[in-house]
């Protein structure tokens, strides 16, 4: 019996033709996004997309579902859904993102360090104002999550010459950090930062981490770097401290609603530099994922599941 794999991504085409080309008898399901899958899912035995896709009217669909391989590290959404059943393998993308992340994180530094929104207006109204910047050498870094994306991000701020703190709930020694702590002392390395970079997973002990107390904790000088899952952040907390200018300034790429609102008062706060998600959203992106879904498709495909890559523990 051949194997049936939906996809559900906008680039659903190109990786139906890469994992056809390693894999003929693979049959498959092509959509590229969520509101269009309506087709027949029963005979569906692999799921491959971002979580942003899932609904878990397709879980309830899909008796014969096994595995799903996320094209993202996330995979809380995935998790939420209650038709998940216990015995589906869940593999995540784990392990390609952090030359894009650390890149985007610089930028989102950058962006705040150097106003680029008051610079970009300036351009646009054609004002020749010359500002003082500062830099990212000398300052202190506390990058929140020091996995592969927060060890990759490390890594680089020591390259600009920062002092690089990590924060995780299992300290030990790490490349690219000069000091590691425990996530229960947050609000204390929270204060050291010059810039408080969150690149956290939404996994149920992190929801609503940054809070009042940790905003609290921040210099006035400081800036707040999101760029993991914006369940993490007490929103309400945060746009009191933009507001009353208790921090210098956020740069958000995640948010708690998705897309933001246009009513959220983020659009308004003059001191925040706002990007849609886009960290790890980067032309390169199926050139990196695709290494990883062809070893799991042959393991899965040979009967060793057990052998695949970033199998998320449940």
């Amino acid at each position: 019996m051949n194997t049936r794999v939906l996809i559900v991504d906008v680039h659903a085409e190109m990786y139906r033709d890469r994992l056809k080309a390693e894999f003929p008898a693979l049959q498959f399901a092509l959509f590229h996004n969520a509101a269009e899958v309506t087709a027949e899912l029963s005979d569906v035995a692999v799921m491959i997309m971002f979580g942003l896709e899932i609904r878990d009217s397709m879980l309830s669909r899909a008796p014969a579902l096994k595995w799903i391989q996320s094209l993202a590290t996330g995979v809380d959404h995935f998790l939420r859904c209650p038709s998940l059943r216990p015995e589906v393998l869940i593999t995540s993308g784990r392990g390609i993102h952090g030359p894009p992340m650390r890149e985007q994180v610089v930028y989102m530094m950058m962006a705040v360090s150097r106003d680029a929104k008051r610079q970009a207006d300036d351009t646009m109204h054609r004002i020749w104002s010359r500002r003082l910047w500062s830099t990212l050498h000398g300052k202190t870094a506390v990058v929140v999550g020091t996995g592969i994306v927060g060890a990759a991000i490390g890594e680089l701020l020591k390259a600009f010459g920062m002092r690089v703190v990590g924060v995780t709930r299992t300290p030990r020694k790490a490349e690219g950090f000069d000091e590691v702590m425990a996530t229960d002392r947050l609000p204390e390395a929270a204060a050291k930062a010059d810039y408080l970079i969150n690149v956290l997973p939404a996994s149920e002990h992190n929801i609503g981490l940054f809070d009042a107390r940790v905003f609290g904790a921040m210099k006035s000088s400081a800036y707040y770097i999101s760029a993991g899952r914006g369940q993490t952040v007490d929103e309400t907390a945060l746009i009191g401290a933009l507001r009353e200018r208790r921090i210098a300034g956020a740069s958000l790429d995640v948010f708690q609603a998705e897309p933001l609102p246009p009513d959220s008062l983020f659009w308004s706060l003059p001191n925040v530099f706002m990007t849609p998600h886009v960290g790890g959203y980067i032309v390169e992106y199926e050139e990196f994922i695709m290494p990883l879904l062809i070893d799991n498709m042959r393991l899965f495909l040979a009967g060793n599941p057990h052998e695949m890559r970033n199998i998320v523990p449940r």
